[in-house]
């Protein structure tokens, strides 16, 4: 696994975890549909899952496979949900080519955010850019 996918592999779970920590406290149930990965590749343009969230738009040379299963939970399936639209909103603001791109900084903040803007300004300053197909 190379450093940018194990960097936003990191972020996603580390917010993933942290958001559903808060989530339902019957923590004894089994999750429905947990032994259900979803493994459908995500369209390269994002519609905003609601009204406040920014849209995520990237060329049609990336692509993405999310394997984690839905949990069958509202409100976990939709931290998983913006955890896969936040990978993509770091990949968007380096094909901006802009470390302080709205979309990314709706889902990060502090430290999060602060690191991430150094990720992206890595290959802003390198003139680099992300493409092909990615595995979560």
């Amino acid at each position: 696994m190379n450093r940018r996918t194990a960097f936003l592999t990191t972020l996603a779970v580390t917010t993933a975890l942290t958001l559903t920590a808060c989530g339902n406290d019957d923590t004894d149930a089994p999750a429905k549909g947990s032994d259900k990965a979803t493994g459908v590749e995500a369209p390269t343009s994002s519609a905003p899952v609601s009204d406040d969230r920014p849209e995520i738009e990237l060329p049609g040379d990336i692509s993405y496979t999310f394997d984690w299963p839905k949990t069958g939970d509202k409100e976990k399936d939709a931290v998983l949900a913006d955890s896969e639209q936040s990978i993509k909103a770091v990949d968007q603001a380096i094909v901006k080519q802009n470390a302080l791109d709205n979309a990314y900084l709706y889902y990060y903040e502090g430290e999060a955010a602060a690191q991430t803007e150094q990720f992206i300004q890595a290959y802003v300053d390198a003139k680099a850019r992300v493409t092909g197909k990615y595995r979560y």
